[in-house]
């Protein structure tokens, strides 16, 4: 199981082009730190992998959309907690949910408290938390520890170092780029 991304470009819809000919192949539990400039266009990358954004050349092969972290938050905000990780129907499984909440610090968080509320860091660690409820054989993160503590920055980077799933992440934090095996810059 793997990403590819070939021969990319994406346009913005006044047609200039933001990045042209992108190739690479991530492998399951392969780690990647993906860099470049502020709007060199990592994000809409990450966008295009996830299939909220459609390239104007190219093709992203990838069997399972990846689960997401994203970097801004505030398309989330009109949604509760549960909304927000996509789990209103798969309520019977509450039990493994609030484990993971718990274990990113989130116990005391219900389900239905709306996201608008949440702080940055809390709002991650619902993403993040997401992962142990999907097990993903992909994760995207972007900037994920923008709005950490140092100790859920401490977990995050023991996740990371541990995880089995095929890992791309767009970050500045030098601790978390040193724990990931490539980097690809855009």
């Amino acid at each position: 199981m793997c990403i590819h991304v070939q021969s990319i470009t994406y346009m913005h819809p006044d047609k200039d082009v933001l990045f042209s000919n992108v190739s690479f192949t991530i492998s399951k539990g392969q780690k990647v730190a993906l860099i470049g400039n502020n709007g060199s266009g990592k994000s809409t990358l990450m966008r295009l992998i996830t299939k909220e954004l459609l390239p104007s050349e190219g093709q992203i092969i990838c069997p399972d959309i990846p689960y997401s972290i994203p970097q801004h938050f505030g398309q989330f905000n009109h949604l509760t907690v549960a909304g927000a990780l996509g789990i209103e129907r798969k309520l019977y499984a509450l039990h493994a949910i609030l484990q993971a909440l718990n274990e990113w610090g989130l116990a005391e968080v219900p389900l239905s408290y709306p996201m608008h509320l949440l702080s940055g860091g809390e709002k991650t660690k619902v993403f993040l938390a997401g992962i142990t409820i999907y097990s993903p054989a992909f994760i995207l993160m972007d900037e994920p520890t923008n709005h950490l503590d140092d100790e859920s920055r401490i977990r995050l980077y023991r996740f990371i170092t541990t995880a089995a799933a095929g890992i791309l992440v767009v970050s500045h934090d030098r601790t978390l780029l040193n724990l990931l095996s490539s980097t690809y810059e855009l």
